[in-house]
């Protein structure tokens, strides 16, 4: 297990907040004050403190209408993108589920109010920094850390929103009253704080030993160079993100799935990672929501989606396609409704079944048809056929998706088999029964949906619980950076080394190379080594709107659309998505507008 000590951020952080708390530093209406920072040691805690307000506190919820809510918001974003389908009980993802949109919505308020309350503990201690008696060495590897800090709020807040307020110097509440600026003015600010912090000589390359998980210049340029992609002043990129390699950083080179496991996170893909440790308060609760509760007890309430499982191209890099699977050539014909047929276990014909056991398959024969099922099911080699479907195909789709009948060894609980693996089981259907050993896998709800594996743990020996997930999250990693690299490539007319790039990603992941083509295709490259590598990463929402492919790739080019058994059909849900044309960017929450009039309501909004 993964047993180092965020020393540096754990307990400075805590320090700082009972400092705050204890000594009432700072009026009531005072967002900020610089009594934090009169000495080198609460310089040190204030920093610290800057990375607090990523972590949540409360791991055991994963829903996203609570008051409580805290944190990075990672399953929000989650479900948001193509890949994904998140399920939250009664608590959906109404920036999908509503058919008009809330500017009312928890989300929508929180990601506001999470971003600018740490934007105004920044702008605190850039104002304040200089007070505290640091070598000029140690004030400006601060200063530029700060200044990266605040780039990448307001990075994320222009992604959500578009233009927003800017607020660059310490105010009180009462002065946070300006309308929004326009998001080109909101991306210069971007860049000018990360022209700082690339044009200081004691800001270092890379963090990938001293201070490690701290911004470095290697990621100023990169989170620079993302900005230019937004503003598709591409040149410029193309430029920024060529140097984020010179600074240190690459390719992790080993085995794709692997990078996801906490003792391979230090390697020099991490550019910029969100630290997590097993102790309570910086660990995670990832594991709490995907895997299903045949893997450490989890909810699975973040799933692959069924489309997304079949944008995965074949081994030779051709196009997926059901009909080119043996024995399912009329997958074409039948409504998503009769191709359960396909996925049905073996021995419903000539095993020996309990009487409820035969009343859930003729329940399912009635729903399929009588006469679809005895055309088409297989008594004895139905699941082999099925498996056909995922086999052939990118290596890394069994790597990051549990597939039907593909057997699977995976760890409970310490209560359940004797605390031991169980080896071999298979996601089924019908669901009957855990058991243990080849047992049917169990989800837990929506049985006939697939499950992720990357970043879940299966063994016993990996985790403490499913609530102290220690994998650190990067929000910028080496890969991501040079897809942007190529994407700014095919822009500019390089499209053989947009090739070059594409294919040492495809490399690693174990498929064959691209040839150079045109810049559509090239793109389209681009586009599909980003959807894969980068699931659950939090980049998807953001990259198909800036593509204009979100109603392609979440909705299947419909305005209503929802989550799908493996075999497309609607099943289970109490909620649809519904897309509009101005769902993005997001609104200005109400609640912001109510207190400051300043702030443009959007058109096509709820307020």
């Amino acid at each position: 297990m993964k047993i180092y000590k965020i020393t540096a951020v754990c307990l400075a952080a805590f320090a700082l907040l009972s400092c705050r708390d204890t000594l009432n530093i700072s009026p009531d209406n005072q967002i900020a004050s610089g009594n934090m920072w009169t000495d080198e040691s609460l310089a040190d805690k204030g920093m610290a403190g800057l990375y607090r307000n990523f972590y949540k506190t409360d791991l055991s919820r994963i829903q996203l209408r609570y008051n409580d809510f805290d944190g990075i918001n990672r399953q929000g974003w989650m479900g948001m993108e193509f890949q994904t389908d998140f399920v939250s009980d009664n608590y959906p993802l109404k920036a999908l589920s509503s058919s008009t949109k809330d500017a009312s919505e928890f989300l929508v308020w929180y990601e506001w109010k999470w971003a600018y309350t740490s934007i105004h503990q920044i702008n605190d201690a850039i104002a304040n920094l200089h007070k505290a008696g640091l070598s000029i060495e140690k004030y400006e590897r601060y200063l530029c850390e700060a200044k990266f800090l605040r780039a990448w709020f307001y990075s994320r807040l222009c992604k959500i929103y578009g233009g927003v307020p800017l607020y660059l110097e310490v105010i009180s509440e009462d002065q946070c009253t300006k309308s929004q600026s326009s998001a080109e003015d909101v991306w210069a600010a971007v860049i000018s704080d990360l022209d700082d912090c690339i044009s200081c000589k004691n800001f270092p390359d890379n963090t990938l030993t001293a201070n490690y998980g701290r911004p470095s210049k290697g990621a100023a340029y990169a989170l620079r160079g993302m900005a230019y992609v937004f503003l598709g002043r591409w040149p410029e990129a193309a430029a920024d993100l060529e140097k984020v390699s010179g600074c240190g950083y690459g390719f992790w080179e080993g085995r794709y799935i692997d990078f996801f496991h906490y003792n391979n996170e230090k390697s020099r893909e991490m550019i910029f990672p969100l630290q997590f440790n097993e102790e309570a308060g910086f660990c995670d609760n990832l594991q709490l929501m995907i895997g299903g509760r045949d893997t450490w007890n989890g909810w699975s309430n973040a799933r692959p989606s069924s489309d997304f499982v079949d944008y995965f191209q074949m081994a030779d890099g051709s196009v997926f396609k059901w009909t080119d699977v043996p024995g399912l050539e009329d997958w074409d014909r039948l409504s998503p409704s009769q191709r359960e047929v396909f996925f049905l276990r073996n021995g419903i014909k000539s095993g020996s079944w309990s009487n409820q056991q035969k009343s859930t398959f003729d329940e399912r024969i009635a729903k399929i048809g009588k006469d679809i099922f005895d055309r088409y099911y297989l008594d004895s080699s139905n699941e082999e056929r099925i498996r056909k479907a995922y086999e052939g195909r990118d290596p890394r789709l069994k790597d990051i998706v549990l597939t039907p009948y593909e057997p699977y060894d995976t760890f409970k609980e310490a209560s359940d088999n004797g605390g031991k693996i169980q080896k071999g089981k298979k996601l089924r259907w019908p669901f009957l029964e855990e058991g243990n050993d080849d047992g049917d896998y169990y989800i837990g709800s929506l049985q006939s949906m697939y499950i992720y594996k990357k970043y879940s743990y299966n063994r016993p020996d990996d985790l403490v619980d499913r609530l102290r997930c220690p994998t650190d999250w990067p929000l910028i990693r080496y890969t991501d950076v040079a897809l942007l690299l190529a994407e700014s490539y095919v822009h500019i007319g390089n499209l053989s080394g947009a090739a070059d790039i594409v294919n040492a990603i495809r490399r690693r992941g174990g498929m064959p190379p691209i040839s150079v083509g045109s810049a559509d295709e090239m793109m389209e490259a681009v586009r599909y080594e980003r959807r894969v590598e980068l699931c659950l990463e939090g980049h998807d929402y953001f990259d198909e709107w800036r593509w204009g492919t979100y109603r392609q790739m979440k909705f299947r080019d419909m305005d209503i659309y929802g989550g799908q058994s493996w075999w497309k059909e609607y099943e289970g849900y109490n909620y649809n998505w519904y897309f509009t044309e101005d769902m993005y960017p997001w609104a200005a929450p109400s609640s912001e507008c109510q207190r400051n009039p300043n702030l443009v309501r959007k058109a096509g909004w709820a307020y």
